[in-house]
C-alpha cells in the first residue's frame, strides 16, 4: 500500500485524538516518495487544514540551459513565458501523471538563438505543470519558516533513527507478511520490541551483559547450541 493512502485514515485519528484542538503538521519525506505520491501527500493535507512539512524534489541540476523554473507562470492567462520572452500555450493535460503540457511554437524556438540551451526538438520547449502546483507553491513557502525547520529536525532525530533501528536491529528490511493488516500487526511488534528495550534500559536490565538486548540473546543461543541443548 503507498504511503500517501494511509494519509487519510492516520490523518483523522490523530484529530479524533485531541477533538481537532491541535494544529496538526504533517511532516514526510520527499525524497522517498514519487513526484505524484507527494502530491497527493500534499493536496490532501492542505485540503484538511493540515501543514504539509515535505522536501519537495529539487530541479535537476545536471540540466544544462533553461530549467522549469526559469519560465514564468501567469495564472490569469494560463500560459508560460520562456526567458526569451516567447509564450508557451496550453496543449493538453495527462491525468494519469496529474500534469498539464504548455508547447512554445516550433518556429519561434528554431528561430530562437537560445535553442541550444533550452531544447534539441524542433517541435517546440515543453513546460509540464503539475494540477496540484498550487499547493506545492505553499509548500515551498513553508521552507523557509523557523516551524518547517524544527519540524524536520524532529524527524531527523526521532523518526528516522527508529526506522534504521528497526531495518538493521529487528529485520525489517522487508515484511514476512502479507495483507495491510498482517503487515500493521508485523510493524506494531517490533515497535512495541524498541519500546520495551527503551523502558527497560531506563530501569535497568538487571545481569543481562548487553544493552541491547540483541547480542546478549544471541550468544547465549549460541552456548546452548554447542553444548547440544538445543
Amino acid at each position: 500500500m503507498p504511503e500517501h493512502r494511509a494519509i487519510a485514515p492516520t490523518t483523522k485519528a490523530a484529530d479524533a485524538c485531541d477533538g481537532g484542538a491541535v494544529d496538526l503538521q504533517g511532516v514526510g519525506d520527499g525524497g522517498i516518495l514519487p513526484c505524484r505520491a507527494v502530491q497527493s501527500f500534499v493536496g490532501f493535507e492542505e485540503d484538511a487544514g493540515i501543514h504539509a512539512y515535505v522536501p519537495l524534489p529539487a530541479p535537476d541540476k545536471r540540466r544544462i540551459g533553461f530549467s522549469q523554473q526559469d519560465f514564468r507562470y501567469d495564472p490569469a492567462a494560463d500560459t508560460y513565458t520562456c526567458p526569451q520572452g516567447t509564450t508557451l500555450k496550453r496543449r493538453h493535460t495527462v491525468y494519469k501523471d496529474r500534469s498539464t503540457h504548455y508547447q512554445a511554437p516550433a518556429a519561434a524556438c528554431n528561430q530562437c538563438p537560445c535553442k541550444a540551451r533550452c531544447t534539441p526538438s524542433n517541435a517546440g520547449r515543453t513546460v509540464q505543470r503539475s494540477l496540484d502546483e498550487r499547493y506545492l507553491d505553499r509548500v515551498r513557502g513553508y521552507h523557509e519558516t523557523a516551524a518547517y525547520k524544527k519540524a524536520m529536525h524532529k524527524r531527523g532525530v526521532w523518526v528516522e533513527p527508529l526506522f534504521a533501528e528497526a531495518k538493521g536491529w529487528h529485520g525489517l528490511r522487508r515484511f514476512r507478511l502479507r495483507g495491510l493488516q498482517k503487515v500493521n500487526g508485523e510493524a506494531l511488534l517490533t515497535a512495541s520490541g524498541q519500546n520495551l528495550k527503551r523502558l527497560m534500559s531506563k530501569g535497568g536490565w538487571g545481569r543481562r551483559p548487553y544493552p541491547g538486548g540483541a547480542l546478549g540473546l544471541a550468544m547465549h543461543s549460541i552456548v546452548v547450541a554447542s553444548a547440544g541443548y538445543a
